[in-house]
């Protein structure tokens, strides 16, 4: 048998390539050619994302001895990644501009790219638990390479720790499934687990939940999500809080429906009252916030709660999956957007308060506008993409039995509006108390221009995209 699949590999191919060569040059460069990295890592990235697009029409297959997966779901969610990642970048390389962590944090960022691309194919237990670790430590690493400081340290290490065990338990809980299968193939494991003893079967699913959990920043494993979005730089916390969430819910959801078929264990409760804690934790810590970057932190964390939703019917309901995707790609158009706006704050005054934000429509009124787009978005104001992303799972919600759910989740989206419009109020009601200063960069201004289009274009003509996600779970390999 012929296992050397590099043909099906291409996307990965050219990010691993890019970061093999940007890891002696983020030691070289000095002076003005630190930008290079930055530069290099856009450059692999748009070459992965065209080399992925090809693959969007291949024949569903197991590749690399039935290890690897070339279908139609991983293609679109690593599209959702390397987009969300090249979006992230440009923010990125704007604020670091002049600063020694210039070269060194796309280095960070393509190896976490390439951990949550692989980790969206991965069919191998071996493969699933490499490629989280890879998409983690690159995390970690990009949030301590790209601030100092006693705060930036603590929430690297506190983001190393919770991480570090969340990982080994999630690890404990695939060597249950080894030892219950005598497989590492999740294709195996769903066809030999209806055998199983049930207890065992369950405790290795609340066991593998903890690893992903952490990843989507689930209720209980969200603890690291505010300190660490706190203490890592603006455009930093941007990229942690979109891309292992995608590349975090692709590897759920490809795990729950291969190797837990037909709701085995009773996953989709689990799931559904995982969404329900998490969305109303998320929303009420929301509440209490005065700072823009733990506002967000515990928004994402009510998001998170949202996407879960469609996981839990994911079995079930044939719209789920696209109703999955199709949130994701909004949420990293507004939450991008809304990190740029704070790292254009961050890297002037060091400040992300909302008081900060006084008076911003008078001084800024571009920025301001921008950002209350982002927010309104991520509340679920029509017509812009949050709404329909929001719509879409309450239909899935509905669709699949969970009516309490979905008026659980109807009731959160009701309460998150309160904290979305706090730093509305704060640009357009009150005055500014003195000059605001926000870091002038062509980055940031590329940034909020793509972000905000897509969320518009996602909102009020959703068509496209929705056709492309349509028939997810067919693509499922």
């Amino acid at each position: 048998m012929n296992c050397l699949d590099l043909w099906a590999i291409g996307p990965e191919l050219a990010l691993a390539l890019t970061c093999l060569l940007l890891v002696p040059l983020a030691g070289l460069v000095r002076g003005k050619w630190r930008a290079l990295p930055s530069i290099f890592a856009g450059f692999g990235m748009v070459v992965a994302l065209f080399l992925n697009i090809q693959t969007l029409n291949f024949p569903q297959q197991a590749v690399f001895c039935g290890t690897y997966a070339l279908d139609g779901f991983g293609s679109v969610f690593k599209l959702l990644i390397i987009g969300s990642a090249l979006l992230a970048l440009l923010p990125i390389a704007a604020y670091f501009h002049g600063r020694d962590a210039e070269p060194h944090a796309p280095v960070a960022l393509m190896f976490a790219v390439l951990g949550g691309v692989a980790l969206a194919g991965s069919l191998d237990l071996g493969l699933i638990v490499l490629f989280l670790q890879m998409l983690s430590t690159a995390s970690y690493l990009l949030v301590s390479v790209t601030r100092g400081g006693k705060r930036a340290n603590e929430a690297t290490l506190k983001y190393f720790i919770y991480g570090a065990v969340a990982l080994a338990v999630m690890a404990y809980g695939l060597s249950f499934l080894y030892g219950l299968t005598g497989s590492l193939s999740l294709s195996s494991i769903g066809a030999a687990l209806g055998g199983a003893d049930p207890v065992w079967v369950w405790v290795a699913l609340t066991l593998i939940l903890v690893g992903y959990a952490f990843e989507i920043t689930a209720v209980p494993f969200h603890f690291w999500a505010p300190d660490v979005y706190a203490g890592a730089s603006a455009p930093v916390t941007g990229f942690i809080s979109v891309l292992p969430k995608i590349a975090g819910f692709a590897g759920l959801l490809r795990l729950l429906l291969i190797a837990f078929p037909n709701g085995l264990s009773g996953w989709p409760i689990l799931i559904a009252v995982l969404a329900a804690l998490t969305m109303l934790l998320g929303n009420l810590a929301a509440l209490r916030q005065t700072r823009l970057k733990r506002l967000l932190a515990y928004s994402s964390i009510a998001q998170a709660g949202y996407v879960l939703m469609a996981v839990a019917v994911a079995g079930t309901v044939p719209g789920a999956l696209s109703a999955a995707g199709y949130y994701l790609a909004a949420y990293a158009f507004m939450n991008l957007a809304a990190f740029t706006v704070v790292a254009q704050f961050e890297r002037k005054s060091g400040q992300d308060q909302l008081t900060s934000l006084r008076g911003l429509s008078k001084t800024a009124p571009g920025t301001a506008a921008l950002l209350t787009l982002a927010l309104l978005s991520l509340a679920g104001i029509p017509p812009l993409a949050g709404f329909l992303g929001k719509v879409l799972l309450l239909q899935m919600a509905l669709s699949g039995g969970l009516t309490w759910l979905a008026v659980f989740a109807a009731l959160n989206m009701v309460l998150g509006l309160y904290y979305y419009l706090r730093p509305v109020v704060e640009m357009y009601l009150r005055s500014p108390e003195g000059e605001t200063e926000l870091h002038r960069e062509p980055g940031y201004g590329w940034a909020l221009g793509l972000t905000t289009f897509g969320t518009l274009l996602l909102g009020i003509w959703p068509a496209p995209a929705l056709a492309l996600l349509s028939g997810l779970a067919r693509m499922l390999h």
